[in-house]
């Protein structure tokens, strides 16, 4: 467990930014947070909270009236007030009711019902039941009400959309993402970059996840405790995490596991599968919509149909590794086999995967100059050729300029990222975007590139971990 940083708060400046000028708006407010599990949802709102009069309520899924007296009684310890906590209270609309007309104070008050979903399992009215209260006692008073939740799939249909009764109550709303790649320094502050990739490919930067590793055991003892062991945190949470979120979750693990095998075409997976296509597209869109998978399609866009040419991919480096490494090694795992050399051996080409994500990323936040700040950034493909990256702008007067790299998880030798480079401008030509009046950038990107200043001239760019660590280090 990294406990050096287990009880500090980081980089969430601009989601605290945003929940402080709420609250110090004037004006009453009805804020939404969601996130997947482990994100740092609570985290961000306890270091809200701080110093504020409140209320944190966690709910739970025991029962209604269960909730209810835990509330009552945390409004109880709010009013000071132990006669509080004795009444009688019928339901949620009542004891929000009765708080107000105890309450004697005139300055703000904040109340954050944490898990939402949960109450909305126990009882499906309850959206229609917060819009009677928003509407009849905390519109008009000089609160902020935070609904927070990680069933993003409850979140978004039964709070944030259009058929819920809570549709156009809320004042504003934040779903929380991972942190960025450059974060992994603050909880690794002696791993090196390489190690940093690593940690990257199996945690996706998850702040819960990351505090599981210590940064002061190397990563493959803490690969080896914290996902390769039977009962530990990473080596089940997958299966939590879907459980969880869906009512079908071994559909959904079957078909992340197919996806993990290399079917990535909608056809392939169902052909694995056997799930019709139209339940499967329905599968495959909670999955993006929770952001576990995404569909790719070459880039730059062509307006072919999406349903043609996209691919599937998962998105999400947690469940990439545990589909690619941990599922197919349950039996060993289960049998006190340590799988820790076999994964070893493999590591660096599945690394090659997440590499190019990593590197897409950091080019579409512009972290790694190319020349420009793409609109567009992604994979190219087209029958047998592929390119790695794929990243245009279009310029005011109609032209365009193209960026087009190759990326390796290995090290290269300036003859390799030359032949690389030569190869790249070969392909260049299939690549259909602004064809006559674009202007052309290329790149390599790998582990290690032996003598790559000579490589780089005008609009041709290389780049290795030495150039990613400056990155690393902004934080």
């Amino acid at each position: 467990m990294n406990q050096q940083f287990a009880g500090q708060f980081i980089n969430r400046d601009r989601e605290l930014k945003y929940l402080n000028s709420r609250y110090e708006s004037g004006r009453p407010e009805f804020i939404i947070i969601y996130g997947r599990r482990r994100i740092g949802k609570t985290r961000l709102i306890t270091e809200f909270l701080n110093g504020k009069t409140g209320i944190y309520f966690l709910s739970l899924d025991y029962s209604e009236s269960e909730n209810i007296r835990l509330l009552q009684q945390q409004m109880g310890d709010l009013l000071g007030d132990d006669s509080f906590t004795k009444m009688r209270i019928a339901g949620f609309e009542e004891l929000f009711s009765e708080f107000f007309r105890w309450r004697q104070e005139e300055g703000r008050v904040v109340f954050v019902i944490d898990e939402f979903p949960y109450l909305i399992k126990l009882n499906r009215g309850i959206p229609s039941l917060f819009q009677r209260i928003w509407d009849l006692f905390l519109s008009g008073q000089n609160v902020m009400l935070l609904l927070s939740g990680s069933a993003i799939g409850i979140m978004e249909t039964e709070v944030l959309g259009y058929g819920s009764p809570l549709y156009g109550r809320r004042s504003g709303q934040w779903r929380l993402d991972k942190l960025d790649f450059e974060h992994l320094r603050v909880f690794f502050p002696e791993y090196s970059v390489d190690d940093l990739v690593r940690v990257y490919g199996c945690t996706d930067s998850i702040p819960e996840y990351l505090l599981k590793f210590s940064p002061d055991i190397d990563f493959w003892e803490n690969l080896r405790m914290n996902f390769l062991s039977k009962g530990s945190f990473l080596y089940e949470d997958a299966n939590i995490l879907l459980r969880e979120e869906f009512r079908e979750p071994r559909n959904y693990m079957f078909i992340l596991k197919t996806i993990a095998e290399g079917n990535r075409k909608l056809s392939e997976i169902a052909n694995v599968t056997k799930i019709d296509k139209g339940a499967l597209s329905r599968y495959l869109h909670n999955l993006m919509r929770v952001g576990i998978i995404d569909a790719e399609l070459p880039a730059p866009p062509t307006g072919t149909k999406k349903s043609k040419r996209s691919l599937y991919k998962i998105k999400d480096n947690y469940f990439k590794f545990y589909f690619r490494f941990v599922l197919p090694n349950k039996n060993n795992i289960e049998a006190e086999i340590d799988i820790t050399p076999k994964i070893r051996r493999d590591y660096n080409q599945y690394l090659g995967f997440v590499f190019e994500e990593l590197i897409r990323d950091l080019i579409r936040q512009g972290k790694l100059d190319i020349g420009f700040l793409p609109d567009d950034c992604g994979a190219w493909w087209y029958r047998g050729d592929e390119i790695d990256i794929a990243a245009t702008v279009s310029d005011a007067d109609g032209s365009g300029q193209i960026f087009l790299g190759e990326v390796k998880w290995s090290d290269l030798t300036e003859r390799d990222a030359a032949r690389l480079l030569n190869d790249l401008e070969r392909k260049s030509d299939l690549v259909r975007w602004h064809n006559d009046t674009r202007r052309e950038h290329y790149g390599i990107f790998a582990r290690r590139i032996e003598g790559k200043d000579a490589l780089r001239r005008d609009c041709v760019y290389a780049f290795d971990l030495r150039d990613v660590d400056p990155v690393l280090k902004m934080r």
